[in-house]
């Protein structure tokens, strides 16, 4: 398979193993995370990579990310934020980082393990609505 960024191409060796147990995610124009195995190739004189595992970008969001940190003022509803952290909870999802701003003081706070969550477009959105885009982001090392 070759995988596209836009920038460049890359030949991927997926084995029938990798390819059955994660078929679900092999779209065409769909994101796609490889975690391989880098070596040159003598061939073409560029590089090869042989797949160990593939992930969709939810996937990759939870195993990459360091949190979702959600910035909230004074005026925020902690129920608003509950109700539309709920149907995105997950066990080994990333964790959530409030960042709390008021007048007088800020804090930054981790969210308890059992408020863990798929970091996915739809919670992302609606986050993004209800606090705006620049107040939810997902961070990274």
């Amino acid at each position: 398979m070759t995988l596209d960024d836009g920038t460049a191409t890359v030949e991927v060796t997926v084995y029938s193993e990798i390819a059955d147990e994660f078929k679900s995610l092999f779209k065409e124009d769909e994101f796609l995370a490889v975690l391989g195995k880098v070596s040159e190739d003598r061939f073409s004189g560029g590089l090869r990579i042989s797949a160990e595992k593939v992930m969709d970008i939810g996937r990759a969001r939870v195993q990459f990310s360091q949190g979702l940190r959600l910035t909230l003022t004074a005026a925020a509803d902690t129920k608003k934020l509950q109700e539309l952290l709920k149907p995105h909870l997950n066990a080994d999802g990333c964790p959530v980082l409030i960042r709390y701003q008021n007048q007088q003081a800020s804090a930054e706070l981790y969210l308890a393990d059992q408020w863990r969550v798929n970091p996915d477009d739809n919670l992302r959105q609606n986050l993004g609505v209800w606090l705006s885009p620049k107040n939810v982001v997902i961070e990274y090392a």
